[in-house]
């Protein structure tokens, strides 16, 4: 949970909502609809829009394109994963 006081994310300078690219924000609709926020690594990425996009279409693929696994597996393989790395994304 977070305080009241907004805490910084990094020394980076990450534009606040209104100066973010239209690109970026249409690719944060789904995430900010689902979560009801908006993930500081989506935050960090704005920073350079054109890798935002080539990551999200990465992920896109690895979740939704053709496989031998369901949608649940890779979940639950990506928790997995990110559970033994100590990342909570």
């Amino acid at each position: 949970m977070m305080s009241a006081r907004r805490r910084r994310l990094s020394w980076l300078q990450v534009p606040p909502d209104r100066e973010i690219p239209l690109r970026v924000r249409a690719l944060w609709r789904e995430p900010r609809r689902r979560l009801g926020f908006i993930p500081n690594i989506f935050r960090v990425f704005a920073l350079r829009p054109a890798h935002l996009a080539r990551w999200w279409a990465y992920y896109d693929d690895l979740l939704r394109g053709p496989s031998g696994l369901s949608r649940l597996q890779r979940e639950m393989i990506a928790v997995v994963v990110s559970s033994a790395n100590r990342c909570h994304y």
